[in-house]
């Protein structure tokens, strides 16, 4: 037996590193996505505004996904699978299309199948990985990632800049490396698995999934504090997403480069330097001081983006702060699902929550940022977008007085 669990853990172990090592080249570029659809293809601001609005509301889709999920573990690696490989297919066709809806379409389709095949893999992770060497396992995956980010960082922008249609290409080869990491997440093995006896019978797919939610929120007071701080921080990012494009293509007129050194180095710089204080701060913070922390980058981000009109310096210096909190916000998400679940609760069912709030607030957020940047222009927004987050702030710290919680990662 103490075999078999070894085996396992080792596998899955390499798996998870290898599918994240051979996708962060393909999730790299994908992060400048909505700056080539402004800056290559002179996207609208409407259309910007969809693009933004896709990766939330998607949520609503993968949030059924993953609901399914945790009523059917036996599905889990089929599941991953077809996820990953129904989010970049559409990827491999983009030396053929220069269409702004088309890339719309594809990044629609990755969004889609990206957070639904996030409950499995972190489903995947709780019944093969013990806790401790998991949260060590996730937090491993996520520098090394970062590092990969910052060696691109260094010629992807150049390349880029090179020429303006090489974008297609560079998109093409790196989904169809990230594609064949499907090889290694074959080989996961999975124990047999038994039904969820915390899961109430499903009655209706389409009511179900939303009684599931209420009963979690209902149920988990500390659940429910940390999904409506993330709430109220998160639509302050989602407010200003269309605008960041039209800012940094339009604003500041920023080159590939600029840009790419900025996202790839300086954020990948912040997030290296702090993973290992937000992971020893799951166990020794409480869930609102914890949130509170993160989203104050959130907020400083797009309030110092307002000073790269002055000197570029800011424009890194915005970054770094946001993959400061990113990276604590990375850690805090993902593994939320996998802490708040009882040893033979599934935690698919937590990550969906998780799912359903992102689209939520994603209904409104875009849409409404790319209204009032059309309108009143991108500064007025990252302004009400930082006002937004520290709103967040004081939820949380009102919270925080009234009630005594744990810290968060102690079970």
């Amino acid at each position: 037996m103490e075999n078999l669990t070894a085996q396992r853990h080792k596998k899955t172990r390499i798996a998870y590193v290898v599918m994240h090592l051979a996708n962060e080249p393909f999730l790299a570029l994908f992060t400048l996505l909505s700056f080539i659809l402004r800056k290559d293809l002179q996207a609208t601001t409407l259309q910007l505004s969809i693009f933004a609005t896709l990766r939330p509301v998607i949520s609503f889709f993968s949030f059924y996904w993953s609901s399914t999920i945790a009523r059917k573990k036996e599905s889990l690696l089929k599941n991953l699978i077809g996820a990953w490989l129904l989010g970049r297919i559409p990827f491999l066709l983009f030396p053929f299309f220069d269409n702004v809806w088309y890339l719309i379409f594809a990044s629609a389709m990755y969004q889609l199948f990206y957070r639904a095949g996030t409950p499995a893999i972190m489903e995947i992770l709780k019944i093969n990985i013990d806790k401790k060497p998991r949260e060590n396992l996730f937090s491993l995956v996520f520098i090394l990632g970062f590092l990969e980010s910052i060696l691109l960082g260094f010629f992807v922008g150049k390349l880029l800049d090179f020429h303006s249609s090489v974008w297609k290409y560079l998109f093409a080869l790196c989904s169809l490396v990230s594609i064949l990491s499907i090889l290694f997440q074959r080989a996961v093995p999975l124990p047999k698995q038994q039904k969820d006896p915390n899961l109430p019978s499903q009655t209706n797919k389409f009511i179900q999934p939303w009684k599931d939610c209420i009963y979690l929120m209902k149920s988990n007071r500390e659940f429910a504090i940390f999904q409506w701080g993330f709430m109220i921080g998160g639509f302050g990012l989602m407010l200003i997403a269309p605008a960041l494009a039209i800012y940094y293509a339009d604003q500041i007129n920023i080159s590939h480069h600029e840009l790419t050194m900025a996202r790839y180095i300086w954020m990948g710089f912040g997030v290296l330097l702090t993973t290992g204080i937000w992971k020893r701060a799951l166990n020794k913070l409480d869930i609102p001081l914890m949130t509170f922390f993160i989203v104050f980058g959130f907020a400083l981000f797009p309030l110092t983006l307002l000073f790269a009109q002055n000197s570029l310096i800011y424009l890194n210096l915005a970054f770094f702060l946001y993959g400061v909190s990113q990276a604590g916000s990375h850690l805090l998400w993902h593994l939320s699902g996998t802490i708040f679940a009882k040893e033979n609760e599934s935690s698919s069912k937590y990550t969906g929550v998780n799912l359903l709030l992102l689209g939520i607030r994603g209904l409104v957020g875009p849409i409404l940022g790319g209204f009032l940047s059309h309108k009143l222009g991108p500064n007025f927004v990252l302004i009400l977008g930082s006002i937004t987050c520290f709103s967040g702030m004081g939820y949380l710290l009102m919270i925080r007085k009234k009630t005594a919680l744990r810290p968060f990662g102690l079970n």
